[in-house]
């Protein structure tokens, strides 16, 4: 345990700084889901559910789309793999949905996931 702890501290204490290298502007006021792909980062807004494409350099919404999600449901996460985009909602109890669209916006698919 020792030993394990004297590690830790070392690599902690030798590990180089993390700092701030560049901010963008949100692109809506209640972003709660981040992707990445391909260069390009993607925003999900819990509330509007609505789905952004930025340009991470210079800040640019490339494209936006609105999702399917309803006012019961909040978008609570997103990911990125091979241009699908998928949108977790949830309703604040037990009930979920994974949505699937393609990058443009089309809805390509969901599953429900309920009982918490």
């Amino acid at each position: 345990m020792r030993i394990t702890v004297i590690l830790t501290i070392i690599l902690v204490a030798i590990a180089p700084a993390k700092s701030i290298i560049q901010t963008i502007d949100s692109p809506a006021g209640d972003i709660c889901g981040l992707g990445w792909e391909n260069g390009t980062l993607w925003a999900t807004d819990a509330f509007t559910k609505e789905i952004y494409k930025i340009d991470p350099v210079s800040g640019d919404v490339l494209n936006s789309f609105t999702t399917i999600i309803t006012a019961a449901y909040e978008a609570t996460g997103l990911a990125v793999e091979n241009n699908i985009v998928y949108i977790g909602a949830w309703n604040n109890t037990d009930n979920a949905y994974v949505y699937k669209y393609t990058d443009s916006g089309t809805l390509t698919g969901a599953v429900g996931m309920c009982g918490g």
